[in-house]
C-alpha cells in the first residue's frame, strides 16, 4: 500500500488534478485518485503516467561495423546479426533494454519477439503492455502456415500478455496472414514503411523480390496483389481495432480513411526516422481524422538509445505543431490504447500504480507539459506497480 501527494497530478491534456493525491494497495493497484485530505502537504511535484513505448524489439542490438546503405541492406545486417546470438544473450539484451526503458520513465512495452525470450526478461523486470511474437514466412502456405501460428504461441506474462507481429507485407505470406487473423490476437505490423514496400505490393518487383530470392524465400509463381500496403491488409481482415500499423511511411490516397473507419492504431518512432534520414509523415493529419497515433522506440539497430523522454524530444522536433500536451497522449494513453491496453498509460481507479514524478519547479499547468516533453524537467523517480524504482532518481531526459 502507498500515497503520495503531489502539486499537479496529470489526467490527461487539459485535465489536471492540483494539488492531487494517488492512494493504491499492496498489489500496486490505484485505489483513489483524487484531492489530497486535509492537512496533507504536497510535494512540489507533478505526476505523469508512466509512458508507453508501443513499439520496440528489445533484442536487438547495435549493428556492428559500416552503416548499411539503405533500409534493404540494412534488414540483411539485422537478420545476419541476429544469428549470430546465443538465446542466453538474446534474453540478456532485453534485460538491459527494458532497464533503460524503465530507467527514462517507460512502464509498458510493445515488445516484438522475434526468439521466444522475451517473456522470461519481461517476468525479470516486470512492466506491462503486450508481447508480440513475431511471424515471418514469405514462402509458407495452407497447413505450413498454420502450424507456424500455432507455434509462435501468444507467449506473454500476466502484466505482458501476449499477441502476434506478422512482421510486415513483404515477409509474411497470405496464408500465414490469414491465420495471424483467424488467430483473433492483437496484431503489430510493420506497415507501408519504404517506397519499395509499395513497389513489391505494386508490381512484384523490386529490391525486395531480390532479398526474397536470396534467401530462398519466394515462392514459385508468385504473383504481386496488385494493391498498397494498406489496402492489402484490409482485403486480408488485418485492418481491425486491434491491430497496431507500425511507421507508415508511405501511405497511399485513401489509406487514412480506411485505417481510420477500421479503428487500426499508428505507432511512429521518431528515432528510426532520423536515423534512416526520413521526412516526418504528418501525424497532425493522422490525428485530425481520428486515428490513435502512439510513440516507439523501435531498436538499438536503427536508434542511439532506448528511452522515451528521447522520443519525445524528438516528437516535438518532428511535429512542432503539434501541442506537447497532445504529443505526451501519444507517450501514454494512446500507447495504452494501442496495445490493446487501455488502462496503460493512464492514472484512474483501476489501472496500475505506473507513474513518474518530475519537478514541477514552480511552472503552471501549461507549462508543465511542455517542459517534460522537451526534457527541461528532472525526472525524480519512476514507480512501477507502486514501488519506486531507485534507478531513475536524478535522471534527466
Amino acid at each position: 500500500m502507498g500515497r503520495v501527494v503531489a502539486r499537479h497530478v496529470w489526467l490527461g491534456p487539459g485535465h489536471w488534478l492540483s494539488p492531487g493525491a494517488l492512494a493504491w494497495d499492496r498489489d500496486g493497484v490505484l485505489r483513489s485518485v483524487a484531492r489530497p485530505q486535509r492537512g496533507e502537504r504536497a510535494r512540489d511535484w507533478v505526476l505523469f503516467p508512466g509512458l508507453v513505448d508501443a513499439h520496440v524489439h528489445l533484442q536487438l542490438e547495435p549493428l556492428r561495423g559500416r552503416r548499411p546503405r539503405g533500409f534493404v541492406d540494412w534488414v540483411r545486417a539485422v537478420i545476419a546479426a541476429r544469428r549470430e546470438l546465443p538465446p542466453a544473450a538474446l534474453r540478456a539484451s532485453a534485460v538491459r533494454a527494458l532497464r533503460a526503458l524503465l530507467g527514462s520513465g517507460t512502464t509498458a512495452v510493445g515488445e516484438i519477439d522475434s526468439t521466444g525470450q522475451s517473456p522470461r526478461a519481461l517476468a525479470d523486470v516486470s512492466l506491462a503492455g503486450r508481447c508480440y511474437q513475431e511471424l515471418l514466412g514469405f514462402h509458407l502456405d495452407g497447413a505450413a502456415a498454420r502450424r507456424w501460428c500455432r507455434t509462435r504461441s501468444l507467449a506473454g506474462t500476466r502484466a505482458c500478455p501476449g499477441g502476434l507481429s506478422p512482421h510486415a507485407p513483404y515477409s509474411v505470406s497470405r496464408a500465414l496472414f490469414a491465420a495471424a487473423v483467424r488467430s483473433g490476437a492483437p496484431l503489430s505490423i510493420h506497415a507501408a514503411e519504404i517506397p519499395e514496400e509499395q513497389q513489391f505490393l505494386h508490381t512484384g518487383k523490386g529490391p525486395f523480390r531480390d532479398l526474397l530470392a536470396e534467401l530462398g524465400r519466394l515462392p514459385a509463381g508468385f504473383r504481386a496483389p496488385g494493391v498498397g500496403t494498406v489496402r492489402w491488409l484490409d482485403e486480408l481482415g488485418a485492418l481491425r481495432a486491434s491491430t497496431l500499423l507500425v511507421h507508415c511511411q508511405e501511405l497511399e490516397r485513401g489509406d487514412l480513411a480506411r485505417i481510420a473507419a477500421r479503428g487500426a492504431h499508428i505507432a511512429v518512432c521518431p528515432g528510426t526516422i532520423e536515423y534512416f534520414g526520413r521526412t516526418a509523415p504528418p501525424v497532425g493529419r493522422w490525428l485530425a481524422a481520428g486515428v490513435t497515433v502512439a510513440l516507439g522506440t523501435d531498436s538499438l539497430a536503427s536508434n542511439s538509445a532506448l528511452s522515451m523522454r528521447a522520443e519525445l524530444r524528438r516528437a516535438a522536433r518532428l511535429w512542432p505543431h503539434v501541442a506537447p500536451a497532445t504529443l505526451l497522449a501519444m507517450a501514454t494513453q494512446n500507447g495504452g490504447s494501442a496495445l490493446v491496453r487501455p488502462g496503460l498509460g493512464r492514472l484512474r481507479r483501476g489501472s496500475r500504480a505506473d507513474f513518474v514524478a518530475v519537478a514541477a519547479g514552480g511552472r503552471h499547468t501549461d507549462e508543465l507539459c511542455a517542459a517534460f516533453v522537451h526534457g527541461e524537467a528532472t525526472l525524480v523517480a519512476t514507480w512501477l506497480r507502486g514501488r519506486p524504482h531507485a534507478a531513475a532518481r536524478s535522471r534527466r531526459a
